[in-house]
């Protein structure tokens, strides 16, 4: 179905894919020497679908872009089966990263809407870019999986990928992508609290790209510290940088460039309760956006706009911008955006006691909410629904939704159960139900005291934050100084070297001749010693960037995030130590002796903060140790007993925490004596986690349809025999029909409705099991009856 799609797709692009083909949309100009070089027209093919996929992606039509997208990896697929590609390693490795590419496009066009398929993605596609050594594709890779990690608004895993593309930026000193990457980073921290380590690398981004002329990315820099300035309430300081960033759009002429400035201008004078400001500068980028194809941010500008009318009490021209930005809403893909605007126009037609109309306008929203599977907001459209109901006298349609509003929003913010719960009290009162009220007043008074815990944290946190932002700005600050004045005793060494004779020039010539000689002598030393570096970064590279660490990310995000404060100390403190051993120095240098007493003191402390959060790393990866070993790629004896029992509740609990409805009984038969097996452990818990979630997808599948006596079944057994082990994975759900059967392993085959699945993993868990271990993934079906997938792994070398 999902490749039927495609066609049906690629049928009404063909048009345009076959203008871009003629007119020779190939931007790298080193991918054309070599299609020259062998003669191919089937890599230009690839990278012009990449490239479309590319362009396409920028205007956020994500379905559009996986057409070609995935079109391009197909290509690329096939041609690195063909041998005359596989005879040859330079071209097999040039094919392998055009692959690539196409499994990023594919992921970024699944990143908002299929979030978890995207990350999928992106950890084969990042097996496959360390196969190339190409460092630059794997902090790409990184990078996005951060993003959308962003996406899912989890934050924390989002900075551990951001922060490994960062260090391979830094490896590979591409510029133009760190100065991007920091940015990222920046911004990433800066949700997190951590102002004072956002504005370091938001700052350092800033320095980069001034340094190599690249405006774009000095633009995302200086907005990205201008939002951090707002964060830590300092208005004038974020306006000063969005200045800037507008000067240099002005220079480019980008009239949607300084629509955007407007925009944020506009968003710092309405956080700083500067609303008629604000509304004029919003005003002045819709004007803009108005004659551009940009919906998405068309429809941001009535929303602004409408938000601060609301709050000059201006309702009719608030309700007038609501409905003006839906118009333009419905063309965006941030679905979100649209159930926010329909709740901010049915408060303002509720505040008017438009009743009719405000109900409306949540009624949508919750349904919008449902849909998109956003708890959060369905919760806050439901309480908005009782409260019409109420201010209709109506209480007892009230207390349905309020329930509804209860139900969803477990795991919300607490302000939003605190406002329910009060609701459902004070409803139950006028339905002069007691009982009622006084459980749930007493529910309100649990969550609220809660809640003002969790604010008085919040603002603890947030003035702990504040005061990092502004000693490390101040650290900024100084340095900023001491640069100035190191700048000015250059331009006076400058200046006495101008005035050096014609006998000082002719003895720095010799000077540089006796050392372009030891140069020559030292050469032969210098290669062997490049050879060992080579080696060591290599090395290097095998341990840091171990699959281990990124299956970690996914099953243990916690675990990673308790490593990474103690190592942020450590770093902090390293860092700061290391500037006030620069200032004792100096200071030691013009005899303050009692500064450097002071300095030396502060150092001392700083190195016992630095042995406190070291020891507390340590204990936290001793904690680590008895569940992963460090491995990259590489087969280790391992329990497989164990490692399918992990993944079985890992998937299931993973299901349950989507769809509380689903139940399934879960039955193990391991083989005791089954033993060490020699697997590679990451890949192979990937085969196991593909599969059981298949089966119980199957189940769930089966009882939409079954009868009420139907029993959901998975079970998971092993085996040892003669000269191989195997792993059986059974469901009794509808089975795999005999046209299914025959590409069941082929990429991108799917029986999953459109938007439930890519069929990429069992075609990547076919070739772990086939290519990576040399066994077997074996399927046995009976429609209406079960299906068992069996992987067989030899324990014998053929």
């Amino acid at each position: 179905m999902f490749i039927c799609q495609i066609k049906e797709l690629m049928k009404k692009g063909i048009v345009l894919f076959l203008l871009i083909i003629s007119t020779g949309f190939l931007s790298e100009a080193w991918a054309g020497n070599v299609d020259k070089l062998f003669g191919l027209s089937d890599t230009a093919r690839i990278r012009s679908l990449n490239e479309l996929a590319e362009e396409i992606l920028k205007n956020e039509n994500y379905d559009s872009s996986l057409v070609f997208a995935n079109q391009a990896y197909l290509i690329s697929d096939s041609l690195i089966q063909l041998s005359s590609v596989k005879s040859n390693s330079t071209y097999l490795k040039y094919c392998e990263k055009l692959k690539v590419r196409s499994m990023i496009n594919i992921s970024r066009g699944l990143m908002f809407g299929q979030s978890y398929i995207a990350l999928d993605t992106m950890q084969s596609a990042l097996r496959l870019a360390k196969q190339t050594g190409d460092k630059n594709l794997e902090a790409t890779i990184y990078s996005i999986m951060g993003e959308t990690y962003n996406s899912l608004s989890q934050d924390k895993p989002a900075l551990v990928y951001h922060l490994r593309s960062l260090l391979l930026f830094r490896e590979t000193k591409n510029k133009n992508a760190l100065a991007w990457q920091l940015v990222s980073v920046g911004i990433t921290e800066r949700i997190l609290g951590k102002y004072g380590d956002a504005m370091e690398h938001m700052m350092e981004s800033l320095k980069i790209s001034r340094s190599i002329g690249d405006s774009l990315t000095t633009v995302e820099a200086l907005l990205a510290i201008a939002f951090t300035y707002i964060f830590v309430d300092r208005p004038e300081d974020a306006l000063k940088y969005q200045g800037q960033a507008l000067e240099i759009y002005r220079h480019m002429n980008d009239s949607l460039g300084i629509a955007r400035i407007y925009n944020d201008m506009g968003v710092t004078n309405m956080r700083a309760g500067n609303y008629i400001v604000a509304l004029g500068q919003h005003r002045a980028a819709l004007a803009i956006r108005l004659k551009s194809p940009a919906n998405y941010y068309t429809f941001a500008s009535f929303l602004y706009i409408g938000e601060i009318l609301e709050k000059l009490d201006r309702l009719p021209e608030a309700i007038q911008s609501y409905e003006g930005g839906m118009n333009y809403a419905k063309y965006s893909s941030f679905k979100i955006g649209i159930v926010d605007a329909e709740i901010n126009l049915g408060k303002a037609y509720l505040k008017m006691q438009n009743y009719q109309k405000a109900l409306v306008a949540f009624t949508q929203a919750q349904q919008q909410a449902v849909a998109i599977g956003n708890g959060t907001s369905e919760a806050e459209a439901s309480l908005n629904i009782a409260r019409v109901y109420l201010a209709q006298g109506n209480p007892q349609l009230a207390i349905n939704w309020l329930r509804k509003a209860e139900k969803a929003a477990v795991g919300s913010p607490l302000v939003y159960l605190a406002d329910i719960y009060e609701s459902i009290a004070q409803t139950y009162f006028k339905l002069n139900d007691f009982r009622n009220a006084y459980l749930n007043q007493q529910k309100y008074s649990i969550v609220k005291d809660s809640l003002l815990v969790t604010e008085n944290l919040e603002k603890i946190t947030k003035l702990s934050n504040r005061l990092d932002f502004e000693n490390k700005k101040f650290l900024q600050d100084q340095n900023h100084e001491k640069q100035l004045i190191l700048k000015q005793a250059q331009i006076k060494r400058e200046k006495l070297t101008r005035n050096f004779s014609l006998f000082g020039m002719f003895v720095a010539l010799v000077l540089m001749g006796i050392a372009f000689i030891r140069y020559f002598e030292k050469q032969k030393l210098n290669n062997k010693l490049s050879k060992t570096l080579s080696d060591l970064k290599s090395t290097q590279s095998q341990l840091i960037q171990s699959e281990k660490m990124a299956s970690l990310g996914e099953l243990a995000a916690g675990i990673s995030h308790e490593i990474q404060n103690p190592l942020n100390f450590v770093n902090n403190f390293s860092e700061v130590s290391m500037e006030l051993i620069v200032e004792a120095q100096e200071e030691l240098g013009i005899g303050n002796y009692h500064m450097v007493k002071e300095i030396l003191d502060d150092v001392e402390k700083n190195l016992n903060k630095i042995n406190h959060h070291g020891k507390r790393a340590d204990s936290i990866i001793k904690g680590m140790l008895q569940h992963s070993r460090s491995s990259s790629g590489t087969k280790e004896p391992t329990d497989l007993n164990a490692l399918a029992e992990e993944f079985l509740r890992l998937a299931y609990h993973g299901l349950r925490a989507r769809d509380k409805s689903f139940n399934a009984t879960l039955e193990t038969d391991f083989d005791p004596g089954l033993g060490k097996v020699s697997i590679i452990q990451q890949d192979m818990g990937r085969v196991i986690l593909n599969l059981i979630t298949n089966a119980f997808y199957a189940v769930n599948q089966k009882c939409k349809s079954a009868p009420e006596s139907y029993q959901p079944l998975v079970r998971l057994s092993t085996r040892k025999t003669n000269g191989a082990v195997k792993v059986l994975v059974y469901d009794n759900g509808n089975g795999i029909s005999q046209h299914a059967l025959d590409k069941i392993f082929q990429p991108f085959f799917t029986t999953k409705p459109a938007g439930e699945g890519t069929g990429l993993g069992l075609s990547m868990s076919y070739d772990i099991v086939t290519k990576g271990h040399g066994g077997e993934l074996r399927v046995e079906t009976t429609e209406g009856l079960g299906t068992t997938f069996t992987i067989v792994i030899p324990t014998q070398s053929k």
